[in-house]
């Protein structure tokens, strides 16, 4: 069989093809729409379907005959709290704010005790900028898509998803009424709620003509896209963490059970994409500062090797500059301690090591909440690649690290969570590479830790 996954990211949607008997995988990878707008990014949930359509054609035109025959189901993974407005028609209402949108709702989530980044902040502003008449129902962007994959009108959030709307109870599974009518809409619009790995029906026939797959193949809801890298490199066990290093760095640590307490603010928590156990969350915005600190230095046109030999010619410890980031959805960021001798590999190595440091504090604090000991952490992404990111991390993390060699573990979830939800079957963890750790660096990059630790603290803490 071949199973096809979609990942809606924040930059470009990709739609995988995996075949279980040879695991062989391709992909093709489209922008993801956004609008660009004075107070914000907005994204039109159709032109979003548009783009997954082109990116399913693009990835099934490298399929022969015989292989479009085979293709049995696909999984649809996206950014999480982004949502839709959906009228009686089917249609969206209007454009919503992206998940990083940095002041929709906030204000008010903020008064209400809720993660500004969650669904209920979009809700709110929406209650503030659009006309309620029109709307049937409330849905998460992948709900909205796999409706219309599908033809159908349920707009069905699977639980991943839900974890990140700020108006779920992840212990018990159901939508708080109360909480989501405080974003100013009525409870009737809520939609259906599904575990994650749930099917939500099979291909509109005249959709699954035009892709030239059969119209049997079921769409299954797979979750929350970092979690669905989780899964799909094989992080599925208790005490195991997994970083996705993306534009949000995402600490993402599988557990059995969640603590009877009550978990301190700015920890996620939610139900993970295997349906059975859950997971404590918190993010960093890595991608968006490296970026900002390239263009900031004039780095931006290096290439990755130059860039690699230039970090590597500086000395850990960045020759005592310290850069503090942001944590969550803070994009800001404090460079501390810059000397004469710095030039701009040794703003961005310190950037690295900060990052690097916090992701530890991060780490260290997911597991004093939870209970759980880390056991083992894996990581995937571009930034894995570095031989750089890869000594910093490897010499400042709670468990031994492994990077894992798969560049599109959202997309390869998605698919074999539609494997699993089809046939029943569980797919193999994917190899991974665990990176040696050295006594005379590990000693050094303490130092960088404890340097950086009371800096941090007079800054954001």
């Amino acid at each position: 069989m071949i199973f096809l996954g979609v990942d809606i990211g924040t930059t470009r949607t990709k739609a995988l093809t995996y075949d279980t008997a040879t695991h062989e995988r391709h992909v093709v990878a489209r922008p993801t729409p956004v609008i660009p707008t004075p107070d914000g990014d907005l994204r039109d949930a159709d032109e979003v379907v548009r783009t997954v359509v082109d990116a399913l054609g693009g990835v099934l035109a490298g399929l022969t005959e015989q292989e479009l025959a085979r293709v049995a189901g696909l999984g649809i993974t996206s950014l999480s709290e982004e949502v839709v407005l959906v009228r009686a028609d089917g249609t969206p209402l209007t454009p919503m704010p992206t998940w990083y949108h940095q002041t929709a709702g906030r204000s008010a989530a903020l008064e209400a005790g809720l993660d500004p980044s969650f669904s209920w902040a979009k809700l709110r502003w929406a209650r503030e900028h659009v006309a309620t008449e029109e709307v049937a129902t409330v849905t998460t962007l992948s709900g909205y898509v796999a409706e219309r994959l599908v033809g159908g009108d349920h707009y069905a959030v699977d639980h991943s998803h839900a974890s990140r709307t700020g108006f779920f109870d992840v212990r018990d599974a159901r939508w708080l009424p109360d909480v989501f009518e405080a974003t100013g809409w009525h409870s009737s619009l809520l939609p259906p709620l599904l575990p994650t790995g749930s099917a939500v029906g099979t291909l509109d026939a005249t959709l699954a003509g035009r892709l030239g797959i059969p119209a049997s193949a079921s769409t299954v809801l797979a979750g929350h896209d970092h979690f669905c890298g989780a899964y799909g490199i094989g992080v599925r066990g208790d005490g195991e963490l997994y970083v996705s290093a993306g534009t949000s760095e995402a600490h993402c640590l599988i557990v059995d059970s969640l603590p009877d307490d009550p978990l301190p603010a700015g920890i996620g928590v939610g139900r993970f994409v295997d349906g059975a156990r859950f997971y404590l969350h918190r993010q960093l915005p890595s991608g968006h500062l490296y970026r900002h600190w390239r263009t900031l230095l004039g780095l931006a046109g290096q290439s990755p090797d130059d860039e690699t030999a230039a970090l590597a010619e500086c000395p850990i410890g960045s020759r005592g500059a310290v850069l503090v980031p942001g944590i969550d959805t803070d994009t800001r960021s404090w460079l501390l301690g810059v000397g004469t001798d710095a030039n701009g590999p040794t703003v961005l190595r310190a950037l690295f090591e900060g990052l690097a440091c916090a992701a530890f504090d991060l780490d260290v604090e997911l597991a004093d909440v939870s209970g759980h000991e880390i056991t083992a952490v894996t990581a995937a992404g571009v930034p894995c690649e570095s031989a750089v990111w890869r000594e910093v991390r490897a010499h400042l993390t709670p468990a031994p690290l492994s990077i894992s060699t798969e560049t599109e573990s959202p997309a390869l979830g998605a698919a074999v969570l539609a494997q699993r939800a089809v046939t029943g079957e569980q797919a193999p963890a994917q190899p991974s590479s665990t990176i040696a750790v050295e006594d005379r660096l590990r000693v050094a990059y303490r130092a960088v830790y404890e340097r950086f630790e009371p800096l941090a603290a007079s800054v954001i803490r």
